[in-house]
């Protein structure tokens, strides 16, 4: 689970009592973080670590005893240079490359290629006067639907939009805390805010429902996938906000939760101008210490353009297929008619010019070479390479037509 240590007060004095609501709140924040595939860490302006998730552990293999509250982003920096992260070269010179763009406090995004074969997406987000954000997301999978959908068809290019959201904010109430009493309440409600404007700020729709199916919180992505806002979204119950034609296929997927078994499930829903969108949902049940399922996370991926990712990579495979298919037959009737069209000749050059049978000859010879220019267009089809092709005469065609057919 993700940690924080609340500043302690200036003077010494009894610490104010923290309300069940508060602390439940702050939980559910924390468990939330824990429920993403991305690794999160904050640091302060120091900067040293102030507050992690379980996917740093498993994404960047931190060794265990060197993740916690107060370890500098520089040891970091410098056990990944040791081991390779970074590439070659002179380990503090990367290291001092690193520190430096951390104490610059600028947004910024990078991608690399650790040495276990993963891809990383990295993207920094500052936090004012008080450190910054670390996101750290397993972009292999993605990458590697890019590379297969180009080599399928080189006019598919796959575009990744790289999403950067915007930091809220967060100082505006943070001046409200005042008295040495209220400190460490003002702590707790400052990281709460601040815990909000990450997953507020992550690509990621993240939910709480309870056991009666009423929504307790949502993150600002979740609550905009369904068009409303997070306060509007709060109280209201599954139903009402997936609507009547949804809600059948959730209500099964939560009574399999229900058990005390994790979810995982699919579905789509159209948008009021018509476009159809597609998510994943995973459901994990928050089991009581009495055993007793007392709520559900909800952890929801926009896979829209995944899909259709998928639906171009299938088109273009049909599209060869179908390249293959003509291009073969093309092949072969354009021996037959080679064949045709070289007897024709060779009959005409050995019949008097103006024999009964060159009235019939000229046709046949002329309708196999228009076949043979049809074979032409079909095998530039097949190579993916437009043609247009001359528009013939009405008259002519007819009267060709019928010359064949007395032939026979």
């Amino acid at each position: 689970m993700l940690r924080t240590t609340p500043t302690p007060p200036a003077k010494s004095g009894p610490p104010p009592k923290l309300s069940s609501q508060e602390l439940r709140r702050y939980d559910l924040l924390l468990a939330g973080l824990d429920l993403l595939d991305q690794a999160i860490a904050v640091f302060d302006a120091t900067p040293k670590l102030v507050t992690w998730n379980k996917a740093m552990l498993r994404l960047l293999d931190f060794p265990e005893k060197m993740v916690h509250v107060g370890t500098p982003f520089e040891e970091f920096a410098r056990f990944n240079a040791e081991r390779g992260e970074y590439g070659e070269g002179d380990v503090d010179q990367l290291v001092a490359e690193r520190m430096a763009a951390a104490r610059a406090f600028l947004p910024h995004y990078a991608e690399r290629a650790r040495p276990n074969g993963k891809i990383l997406a990295i993207r920094g987000v500052p936090i004012p006067n008080l450190g910054f954000v670390s996101l750290w997301t397993d972009i292999t999978e993605q990458r590697r639907y890019e590379d297969v959908i180009q080599r399928q068809n080189a006019e598919l290019e796959a575009r990744v939009k790289a999403r950067t959201a915007e930091l809220e904010n967060a100082n505006a109430r943070l001046a409200q805390a005042h008295g040495e009493v209220d400190e460490i309440a003002g702590a707790l409600r400052r990281s709460e805010e601040r815990l909000k404007l990450i997953i507020d700020s992550i690509p990621a729709l993240i939910a709480y429902v309870d056991r009666d199916e009423i929504y307790q919180f949502a993150n600002r992505g979740y609550a905009e996938w369904f068009g409303l806002t997070k306060d509007a979204i709060v109280g209201r119950s599954i139903e009402s906000v997936f609507g009547p034609a949804l809600y059948p296929l959730v209500v099964e997927q939560l009574k399999v939760a229900a058990s005390g078994e994790r979810v995982s499930y699919e579905y789509s829903r159209k948008l009021d101008n018509g476009r159809t969108v597609h998510a994943r949902s995973v459901i994990v049940p928050e089991v009581s210490a009495h055993g007793e399922v007392v709520g559900y996370f909800v952890l929801s991926t926009d896979i829209t353009e995944q899909k259709a990712s998928q639906a171009a990579l299938v088109q273009a495979q049909k599209m060869e297929a179908v390249g293959q298919l003509t291009g073969g037959l093309a092949h072969d009737f354009n021996n037959l008619l080679t064949i045709i069209i070289g007897n024709l000749a060779e009959l005409k050059s050995k019949l008097p010019p103006d024999g009964p049978a060159g009235e019939h000859l000229e046709p046949a010879l002329h309708a196999a070479r228009r076949g043979a220019e049809l074979i032409k267009r079909l095998l530039t089809f097949s190579r993916g390479q437009g043609s247009n092709p001359p528009r013939s005469k009405s008259a002519r065609w007819c009267s060709t037509w019928r010359n064949c057919c007395h032939a026979h």
